[in-house]
């Protein structure tokens, strides 16, 4: 064999490598997160996961750009975020890792931007353990 072709022989092998490293590697889509049925965020949700209630709940004014809380009560959970976009429109980088407080409720401040369109319909996606994915919708006021 030649010297070009072996250099070509080498790139091909390299590239069918690489290309069936990313075939075993990609990530597999995400499962949908449980929808949680909330008539008021404010009082606090109750959604069962895998047989332990888990408590979800917002407090404060729920308006763009001004602070509000929220609470997660997860028995047994080690780490929790929460995510929030608009129903069908992803709002960026808006995940806030939650802190357990001295009784274990997870909790954090957060604050949502403005959408231009003058939209107020959120989905909070709250992630338990790296796994678990509930939705809570909720509206803001102005």
């Amino acid at each position: 064999m030649t010297k070009p072709r072996l250099i070509t022989a080498a790139v091909l092998l390299a590239a069918a490598c690489l290309a069936l490293a990313y075939w075993f590697v990609r990530e597999a889509p995400e499962p949908p997160p449980i929808a949680v049925t909330c008539a008021d965020p404010q009082a606090g949700c109750t959604a069962q996961v895998e047989g332990r209630p888990v408590r979800i709940g917002l407090v404060g004014p729920l308006r763009p750009l001004q602070p509000f809380h929220v609470w997660v009560e997860a028995p047994g959970a080690g780490a929790v975020t929460a995510r929030f976009d608009m129903v069908g429109m992803n709002m960026g980088f808006n995940r806030y890792a939650l802190r357990p407080d001295v009784a274990g409720v997870f909790r954090a401040r957060v604050t949502l931007p403005v959408c231009v369109s003058g939209r107020r319909d959120w989905v909070m996606t709250v992630d338990i353990n790296g796994g678990t994915r509930l939705a809570v919708p909720f509206a803001t006021t102005l």
